[in-house]
């Protein structure tokens, strides 16, 4: 549940969401996979969409989200992976969270490198913050 700080809000809300992207981060980065699911549950809104490089919709709704990263780390082996630290911008119940990666991973026999942007959307319901909305962006340079 939000903490209600008068005047210190926005710093706590911050708080709050940098550590949900981390524990999501964590969870598909360093976690066991049968326990992916659960973790992403409590991490996203029950109408979360994913949308990919050219916009359009890769996954909707929270099941299918959960199951684009399980399809992910089922089939990749990753072998590093750098976030940097989210940029938050905060307009009441809602906020928008962007964050630079870089990461190497093995695939199907190929290795990638690959580095891009991921956008954010959140929003605070029931004192809770879940993301809503993910979009993918890679770098065109990759």
């Amino acid at each position: 549940m939000s903490s209600i700080i008068a005047g210190y809000n926005g710093p706590v809300d911050e708080q709050q969401i940098r550590e949900l992207i981390d524990y999501m981060n964590n969870a598909w980065l360093q976690g066991a996979i049968e326990e992916l699911p659960a973790a992403l549950d409590t991490c996203f809104h029950d109408q979360m969409t994913i949308r990919g490089a050219d916009l359009q919709i890769a996954s909707a709704g929270k099941d299918a989200c959960i199951q684009s990263y399980l399809d992910f780390v089922s089939q990749a082996a990753i072998r590093e992976c750098t976030l940097e630290e989210p940029s938050i911008d905060l307009a009441g119940d809602s906020a928008v969270a962007v964050y630079s990666w870089d990461m190497t991973y093995d695939m199907d026999g190929q290795t990638y490198e690959e580095s891009g942007t991921d956008v954010l959307m959140l929003a605070r319901v029931l004192g809770r913050w879940l993301i809503t909305w993910r979009a993918m962006l890679p770098n065109t340079a990759d």
